[in-house]
């Protein structure tokens, strides 16, 4: 049953677009107004399957749920996210590889090469590991951008210096799109707006993502550097006019978990979401797939997450995204 609670309110604020280590702004957006999640307001007919106009997912790096939500001293703004919307209590990765995560959300395999599928066992350059499926980059072309944060320019190739990585950016690994959408499509991050295209897959830099870097060297300086990055822009999509239009959500992931626990946070952000709902569904990077296909309209679904066994986000009524 939808719930009927109201939403959090986050106070309205200077939006910042974050490049920079531990988060300082390299661009302002002023947000003006209160921009508020809106979770469980909406209590009418909700946007079908097809019927979505925007969405944006943003993506973490290996930590586990318990890491993140409930975890009030490192991670208050993710938690209060959580509570005030929905999250998922059973999400888990695919393995202990990001880039075989990212691959996985966003084709549907955990790898594919030479016309097969392969496990990616390491997250190498997209040279070492080139992958030959479908993507929801090609499958839904102008409609879907890659938005990486410290990416030095557009569908950048390799690593640079201290803050991007390419093995984060799945966009550049897929060989059939390569020349063709990706120098388009899979963009700095910068001040854009995120919720632009239908589909935004959001990668922010290495200290924000939570991966670490030699400014952030503790589990609790990650956390609380992702936190803080995300409690200025959350706000930021949630302000804009195609989430006030009513037919747009944000999904907060994580691309894995740790060695001993493959369970990650999964936060769902919408009008329709129930407030204060939680779910037990068994899901992984596969149902998160085939809900964003489903809720965009975009078929057929791509490798495994068309697969039976599969359970959608889509068709979870307290996420509230079908």
């Amino acid at each position: 049953m939808r719930g009927t609670g109201l939403g959090m309110t986050v106070a309205g604020l200077i939006v910042m677009s974050l490049s920079g280590a531990l988060g300082q702004p390299s661009e302002l957006v002023q947000a003006t107004g209160t921009a508020d999640t809106r979770c469980g307001t909406q209590v009418g007919a909700q946007p079908g399957y097809g019927q979505w106009e925007h969405l944006t997912v943003v993506i973490f790096e290996n930590k586990t749920l318990p890491k993140i939500i409930g975890n009030t001293q490192d991670a208050p703004y993710l938690t209060s996210l959580a509570r005030a919307c929905s999250y998922a209590t059973n999400m888990h990765h695919m393995t202990t590889t990001s880039l075989t995560n990212y691959i996985a959300l966003t084709s549907g395999y955990t790898g594919h090469s030479g016309g097969k599928e392969v496990l990616i066992t390491g997250t190498k350059l997209p040279r070492i590991w080139p992958q030959d499926s479908v993507s929801i980059f090609e499958a839904m072309g102008p409609d879907a951008r890659e938005w990486a944060e410290s990416m030095p320019s557009n569908c950048f190739m390799g690593n640079s210096g201290d803050l991007f990585e390419v093995g984060h950016t799945p966009f550049q690994y897929y060989t059939r799109t390569q020349k063709t959408l990706c120098p388009m499509y899979a963009i700095p991050l910068g001040s854009h707006n995120a919720m632009s295209a239908k589909f935004n897959l959001v990668i922010p830099n290495r200290v924000n993502i939570m991966h670490g870097t030699s400014a952030t060297t503790t589990a609790s300086e990650r956390i609380q550097a992702g936190d803080r990055w995300a409690s200025t822009f959350i706000p930021a999509l949630l302000a804009s006019s195609e989430y006030a239009a009513g037919k747009s959500a944000v999904i907060i992931t994580f691309d894995e978990g740790d060695s001993k626990s493959s369970q990650i946070p999964f936060i769902v952000i919408s009008p329709y979401t129930q407030a204060g709902g939680t779910t037990n569904v068994a899901y992984n990077h596969y149902s998160t797939l085939a809900g964003v296909q489903q809720m965009l309209g975009v078929s057929p679904l791509l490798g495994h997450a068309g697969d039976a066994g599969v359970n959608s986000i889509a068709d979870d009524a307290t996420l509230g995204l079908g």
